[in-house]
């Protein structure tokens, strides 16, 4: 799915609620956290559009990618270091990959529990 800046980031939650309504109440919510910081982080510091991937494996993971990200900032910038505790404390795994001043943001959330 597209995402075209900030201003699409609550239609990127309505759609993340639907895909995952069958899961439990607080896994909806580390997943939302979860995408909802990664695609702050691609707003904040990047050049819209990007792509957005979501794939889920119902009651078990959500993955997350924010791909096609041209970069106004690198990695240890100290803007970018600001929510990343979030990143740290919801996801399973996170990274930050960036080619010169190209990348992909990636979460996996532990849906089971």
């Amino acid at each position: 799915m597209p995402l075209l800046g900030a201003a699409h980031l609550a239609g990127l939650r309505r759609h993340l609620r639907a895909l995952l309504d069958e899961e439990s109440e607080e896994a909806n919510e580390r997943a939302l956290l979860v995408v909802d910081t990664l695609a702050s982080l691609a707003c904040r510091h990047a050049h819209a559009p990007f792509t957005v991937r979501l794939r889920h494996t119902e009651g078990s993971s959500l993955r997350a990618e924010i791909r096609e990200l041209r970069c106004r900032t690198l990695p240890g910038h100290a803007a970018l270091r600001l929510p990343l505790h979030i990143l740290d404390r919801l996801a399973r795994t996170w990274c930050v990959d960036l080619q010169e001043h190209h990348g992909v943001l990636t979460a996996e959330v532990d849906l089971a529990g």
